[in-house]
């Protein structure tokens, strides 16, 4: 049973926790700088013979990105899937987040898909057609990054693929766990 002091001593904590959101020192803003926020949208790939390139999440201001991987969801048609790639795509010029030598072919619903190393480096993907373990090791399991919109354009993270089915019909589930660095946000589209 708890005793009257201690819940006192939980109230006035809980008193003491409620500051403004938007406070340097809010229960807000901790929790905030500790998990950020998590957007998802999930992405249809259905390219006929060619290359092509999906707008996932649209950037205003900057952020940092903690963590950005994305599921297989359908796989109806994905014998074919190279050069895949996420980058920062600004309405005129793209900038590789991962290296566009990612390869999906012949993967099924359920892989998953993990940026784990530095930009010149593909995605790392975990088959789940056999039991997997991914740890950290030289690279860690994440790696973050952060990305600024440029000003007065439209800025994304885009996925980018090239296929030679005819068409592809698959689709894939992308998150995204991130923060604001100053106002900024990012929004699926």
């Amino acid at each position: 049973m708890k005793s009257a002091s201690t819940g006192a001593v939980v109230q006035g904590i809980n008193a003491s926790l409620v500051l403004a959101a938007g406070g340097v020192n809010s229960l807000h803003d901790h929790i905030e700088r500790l998990a950020g926020h998590q957007v998802n949208k999930t992405i249809t790939l259905d390219a006929n013979n060619a290359t092509a390139s999906e707008n996932i999440f649209q950037i205003t201001g900057g952020v940092q990105v903690f963590r950005l991987w994305a599921e297989i969801v359908d796989a109806t048609t994905l014998a074919n899937l190279t050069a895949a790639s996420f980058d920062l795509y600004d309405s005129a010029a793209a900038v590789q987040i991962t290296a566009p030598t990612g390869v999906l072919s012949g993967f099924g619903v359920g892989t998953i898909l993990i940026k784990d190393a530095l930009l010149a480096q593909p995605f790392d993907v975990a088959d789940n057609a056999n039991g997997i373990v991914l740890e950290a090791g030289v690279n860690r399991l994440f790696t973050g990054f952060a990305v600024v919109q440029k000003t007065g354009a439209n800025t994304y993270i885009r996925f980018t693929y090239t296929t030679t089915d005819a068409p592809i019909d698959a689709a894939i589930k992308v998150y995204c766990e991130y923060r604001p660095l100053n106002s900024g946000t990012l929004v699926a589209v």
